[in-house]
């Protein structure tokens, strides 16, 4: 599968010149109308800020924050449309910053990232169902040039993050373009649009722990707004059922690869979505538009990076549903060596510590019908968690798992009394910011 993204600004202004890539050429006012012939994609994304509406939103009567979104769409529809003769497949809009002639839009700058983030999450998700095997390749090629330069680096940012959630699964490939600039080339009309990276992508996930919910008041507002604004926010994350340490412990195991972990925290896919999207639409319904000289645009809350989180607990979600794995309490040992294979096997030293904890669980003699915690199948006294030990093994600890055998089949839980041990020492080990 092939996808096309580029972030733009306003393309009201761009100028027709002669394009040139890979042996071709075309009369353009951007380079995606020849990308698009030269490689062909499956799919094409364009990425603008919300402050595209400058010219626009004076002119309506009480505009709503909904408005300045229709008239992004329509403006980067039509232009796709009427000037480069084709329809993209998603526009996504998200949330800029700054002073405009008619418009100042205030607000966090880097909620432009964590709405992309999510955006981009959802439809890669999307497309993981068009996708019929873990051996089909994904390429993305991101054309970098026309968008403005927080749009560019933000987008990119999310962008490499989500391809190397699906690294561990796919083969996953980006090339990014670049053309020749046009400012400061008088009489010059002829631009090469340039490869400036091409990189196969490797499987890799951040995490961070934060002691911030996934919205927070917007750091600029008033003291006494910041306190109301803040008991919204807690208000609606106790309706929503928002835990932030069940994502945290779901990601930190997925993260460390403790595969046992993985699969017992696994979090629906769908029943996390449902809160992302209710978190974004809460977020939105405190965006304030008040019309004076200019329009003015506020955004009463802010993402942080707990939001971030829930968007990545959701995409790795889709990716392990779409494999075939669920949540389960008692796991089958061949479900964890599916898991290895499937998931963890591009990452050597992982890779290679859980097969030794298989072949080491696969030659116990003396395993019963009943659950029993390794330690004591091994003849030893039960006790605390081992930091060093359990990290080391990749979760099998012998104080954390449980262990029986039915009909030669070997299941493993977590040990019941250790478990909110196990769970703090993951969160523990997360980077804080």
């Amino acid at each position: 599968m092939k996808i096309l993204i580029a972030p733009w600004g306003n393309p009201s202004g761009w100028q027709v010149v002669d394009y040139y890539y890979e042996g071709k050429s075309k009369k353009s006012k951007d380079p995606l109308e020849l990308i698009k012939e030269v490689e062909n994609p499956d799919k094409i994304i364009i990425v603008i800020p919300d402050t595209l509406s400058d010219d626009f939103v004076y002119s309506l009567k009480d505009p709503s924050y909904t408005d300045i979104k229709t008239i992004c769409d329509n403006l980067i529809f039509n232009f796709c449309t009427k000037e480069l003769n084709f329809t993209p497949d998603k526009i996504i809009i998200s949330y800029g910053f700054g002073e405009f002639n008619r418009t100042k839009f205030q607000g966090n700058a880097m909620d432009f990232y964590y709405k992309i983030f999510q955006e981009l999450s959802f439809y890669f998700a999307e497309l993981l169902d068009k996708i019929e095997s873990s051996s089909e390749e994904i390429e993305v090629i991101f054309d970098a040039t026309h968008g403005i330069n927080y749009t560019t680096i933000l987008t990119y940012r999310s962008l490499r993050e989500i391809l190397e959630v699906l690294a561990y699964v796919y083969d996953v490939k980006l090339k990014v373009l670049n053309s020749d600039p046009f400012v400061g080339r008088a009489g010059v009309s002829k631009l090469n649009i340039n490869v400036i990276e091409e990189s196969k992508i490797l499987p890799r996930i951040s995490v961070y722990r934060s002691d911030k919910r996934p919205i927070e008041p917007f750091v600029l507002l008033e003291n006494k707004d910041k306190k109301e604004f803040g008991q919204i926010i807690s208000n609606f994350l106790n309706q929503i059922s928002y835990n932030r340490d069940e994502i945290l412990v779901f990601l930190g195991s997925f993260l460390f690869a403790l595969p046992v972990f993985v699969l017992s925290n696994m979090i629906n896919s769908t029943d996390i979505k449902d809160k992302i999207e209710k978190i974004s639409n809460e977020f939105e319904k405190f965006i304030v538009l008040n019309s004076s000289v200019k329009v003015e645009i506020l955004r009463k809350f802010q993402f942080e990076e707990n939001f971030s989180n829930l968007v990545k607990a959701f995409l790795i979600s889709a990716v392990l549903e779409k494999l075939g794995f669920t949540k389960l309490s008692e796991i089958q040992l061949s479900e964890i060596e599916r898991l290895k294979v499937e998931i963890f096997e591009k990452l050597p030293v992982e890779s290679n510590r859980i097969d030794k904890e298989i072949h080491d669980i696969k030659n116990l003699q003396n395993i019963t019908q009943n659950y029993q915690v390794y330690s004591s199948i091994l003849g030893k006294n039960v006790s605390q968690i081992d930091k060093r030990n359990f990290f080391a093994h990749a979760g099998f600890e012998h104080n954390a798992i449980e262990l029986k055998k039915e009909n030669d089949i070997i299941f493993i839980t977590i040990y019941g009394n250790n478990k909110q041990n196990i769970e703090a020492l993951i969160i523990c080990n997360l980077p804080k910011i």
